[in-house]
């Protein structure tokens, strides 16, 4: 069909549209978009690479990270409040209307556009603080299109945000020279301060400098820039925001010189968790606080000095709020800028030979299995578990000692008793369910080790594991992060009174050097603390504990090398104490709280310090945990029948009616009996029985102490090549009695009182018998091997 005229087929392609309503859907489709556009909210800024800050629990930064751009730009944090000062000095220099308008000042516009036009360049741009902001969010070439659009964007941004929310943006991104963005970072960069510490003075210099900062900065162009300041303080002052002293005296201040180092504090905590966070988070907030921090790692340079003189290197610290759980000082190592000492190394999470510092978990553990008490009484004496037989620090044995003696003298063979009685598995398991990450090998590859530093730990865990400790035996993990939730996870893996009075024999310890008489001077709390070194002297460790802190400290080198300074209690242990005066205390927590509802008094052997029996001579009370299992009788005192004059042992077959009478004898082991009377201390001895009484009770007065059962003895040569003796011990209770020695059936002599035979041996199995007099006798096995020249 053919349309006679153009307008013809207008009319009927218009009569088309209105017929499809089409214009009324473009309408609504054209109306709809706009309404999105305007009113939907949006972030200008959505796209920024901010800087990463991570900031103490109060807000304050400890350090800061360049953006990808190499650029100093933090990103907003609402809860940090903008300057009074800053807040006035940029209004009134920048946008004075800027809580009256919406977005653009009309005005400002039409005297812009008068002056450029009357002058035929740009005079004025007659720019709010909000249509900076657009611009700062989307940088365009200053053209009228532009502006038309900027101005357009400004009211959308006005429709979307408050007053404040932008303002906060135009500081947050304002350029103030160089790869300095924000007024956060170019307070600190330029006066190493936090924004609201800034004067009037620095705070009108922030005001300007984004007017022009190509132009003008610190570093250039230096006198226009005062130029600038001092015509907004001048303005302050007419419009009388300061007075005249104020004036007079921060016109009279000096501008920066220089761009200032970002002042980094707990720098490995930052470095680890801008990798683990850096994705997601751009603000960090942790659980430190700043003001321990910068004085700990004050404390730790000084004491760094100390162990350099000695050759010890490195060292690391944790410093935990007991009850919280909270990490209030984190250092890695004696200071981060120690390329010379490797301070970069994290020393919290490097895995390290525990040495003794396990061992109070053990204690209290045992407590609740039932396996002591604090004054029960453990051997001390050369033991042997196959081949393996552990030694004391000192190299010497005191016999037998209290379970706090042992603990506080931190000996290993009665911690390798206490671990063979108490499980190598228990033990293990338990360390893992209280949050131990580093054991990668098994129970049995650990043996016995696992308490006397075969066992790997980091800092990071054996603090947890003494906050634990702390908390009476409820262990969760330590909170780092300010926004980590209550672990509601906790596990009791101690019970509250083994807790305490494992606490109570720590505070035992002597402590070193100057603080050895601490309880002599006023005002001076108590710390329940552990030592521990490694074997070949590579570890010192000393962790303390109080109702308010937990302080751990490692020291050592990072490379690993020996170095017979190092010892816990003082290389460790004066840095720990150092730590934990210069700590706030609180007067009404001294000392732990004791647990009444979960402790209980038992009757102990006064002597033993185990469970009373019959014939313990004196009986006394002590404290136990209410859960605790069953304890021990006393296995020492033992009743036996004697003449009158207590000169010899009677029994049924020989008593004389009249004539005899029951008494209780303390009668250790042997080899413990031995060791005693070494150290010059007393012992009771069996006498032996009347003649015609049969010695049928008596099975143990003989004792073979050296070699023990299934031990693997060396042969050393001597200077000339020859192979020496091996020299075996035995002990009896009775000193009168004579001993025989016999080596694999054959007899080699006898020995009264000092019962020590040196004897040739060849390579291999042997058995060594030893009988007395009575017929009581003692054997064991041994292997003999020969040492290579």
């Amino acid at each position: 069909m053919r349309y006679k005229t153009i307008k013809d087929l207008i009319i009927k392609i218009n009569k088309k549209i209105l017929n499809k309503n089409y214009i009324k859907v473009f309408t609504i489709l054209f109306l709809l978009m706009t309404f999105i556009y305007i009113f939907y909210p949006y972030n200008p800024f959505k796209n920024v690479d901010y800087s990463i800050m991570v900031l103490d629990e109060k807000g304050k930064i400890l350090s800061g990270f360049l953006n990808k751009d190499e650029q100093w730009i933090f990103p907003s944090d609402k809860n940090l409040k903008i300057p009074d000062k800053l807040k006035k000095s940029v209004l009134l220099f920048e946008d004075k209307y800027f809580y009256y308008h919406f977005g653009i000042n009309p005005f400002s516009i039409a005297r812009a556009f008068v002056q450029n036009i009357s002058h035929k360049r740009v005079m004025s741009g007659a720019s709010t603080l909000t249509m900076q902001v657009v611009r700062l969010s989307n940088p365009k070439k200053r053209t009228y299109f532009n502006k038309f659009i900027e101005i357009f964007e400004a009211i959308k941004l006005e429709i979307a945000y408050s007053k404040d929310d932008i303002f906060r943006m135009y500081l947050n991104h304002a350029p103030y020279g160089g790869n300095i963005l924000g007024y956060q970072a170019a307070s600190i960069l330029y006066y190493q301060k936090i924004p609201e510490e800034l004067t009037w003075s620095e705070a009108t210099t922030l005001a300007v400098l984004p007017n022009s900062p190509s132009l003008i900065s610190p570093l250039y162009n230096r006198e226009y820039l005062i130029k600038k300041r001092n015509n907004l303080l001048t303005l302050l002052l007419n419009k009388n925001v300061i007075d005249k002293e104020t004036y007079e005296l921060s016109i009279k201040e000096p501008i920066p010189s220089s761009i200032q180092k970002f002042n980094m504090e707990a720098r490995h905590l930052s470095q680890s968790l801008k990798s683990k966070y850096g994705s997601t988070k751009k603000i960090i907030k942790t659980t430190i606080i700043s003001e321990y921090q910068k004085n700990i790692e004050e404390l730790a340079k000084n004491h760094a000095k100390y162990l350099e003189y000695k050759g010890i290197k490195n060292l690391s610290a944790l410093v935990i709020e007991t009850e919280t759980r909270k990490v209030r000082a984190y250092l890695g190592s004696q200071n981060f800028y120690d390329k010379k000492n490797n301070g970069e190394v994290d020393g919290v999470f490097a895995s390290r030979s525990t040495g003794s510092i396990l061992k109070p978990f053990l204690y209290a553990l045992s407590i609740d299995e039932g396996l002591i008490l604090p004054q029960s009484l453990i051997t001390d004496t050369p033991t042997y578990f196959g081949v393996y037989a552990p030694e004391n620090a000192d190299q010497k044995f005191s016999g037998i000692v209290t379970a706090k003696e042992a603990l506080i003298r931190s000996l290993n063979i009665p911690a390798a008793l206490l671990l063979n009685n108490y499980g190598i598995f228990q033990f293990y398991e338990f360390l893992k369910k209280a949050g131990m990450t580093t054991l990668f090998r098994n129970s049995d590859d650990y043996g016995l080790t696992l308490i006397l530093g075969g066992a790997e730990g980091n800092l990071y865990d054996i603090a947890s594991l003494y906050c634990g400790l702390g908390n009476y035996g409820k262990f969760a993990p330590l909170k780092i992060l300010a926004d980590d939730k209550d672990d509601t996870q906790t596990k009791t893996l101690i019970s509250e009174g083994s807790s305490y009075l494992t606490l109570e024999m720590l505070k035992e310890l002597k402590r070193p050097s100057s603080e050895y008489y601490w309880e002599q001077f006023e005002n001076q709390y108590k710390l329940a603390w552990k030592t521990g070194t490694s074997y070949g002297q590579r570890d010192a460790w000393a962790v303390g504990v109080s109702p308010e802190w937990v302080i751990a400290v490692w020291v050592g080198n990072f490379t690993g090398e020996t170095n017979n300074n190092l010892t816990g209690a003082v290389s460790a242990g004066l840095f720990m104490f150092d730590i934990f005066n210069y700590l706030p205390k609180n007067p009404n927590k001294h000392w732990f709280t004791k647990p009444y509802d979960n402790l209980k008094r038992v009757k102990i052997c006064a002597a033993t310090g185990f469970l009373a029996s019959p014939n313990c001579k004196k009986v006394i009370k002590a404290l136990s945990p209410m859960t605790m299992k069953t304890l021990k009788m006393c296995p020492y005192h033992k009743s036996i029948y004697v003449t009158n004059d207590e000169k010899f042992q009677v029994n049924s077959l020989c008593w004389e009616s009249g004539n005899y009478k029951k008494v209780s004898k303390l009668i250790y082991p042997p080899d413990v009996s031995n060791y005693l009377v070494l150290r010059g201390q007393p012992v009771d001895t069996i006498p032996p029985y009347k003649e015609g009484c049969e010695d049928s009770t008596n099975k143990n007065a003989i004792k073979i102490i050296y070699p023990k059962q299934n031990s693997q003895v060396w042969i050393p040569r001597d200077l000339d090549e020859k192979l020496q003796k091996v020299t075996v011990r035995a002990v009896h209770t009775n000193k009168s009695k004579k001993i025989y020695w016999y080596l694999d059936d054959m007899f080699l002599g006898e020995t009264k009182e000092k019962h020590v035979k040196a004897i040739v041996t060849k390579k291999g199995w042997h058995y060594l018998e030893v009988v007395d007099e009575d017929g009581n006798r003692d054997k064991i096995k041994f292997f003999v091997d020969i040492k290579k020249s």
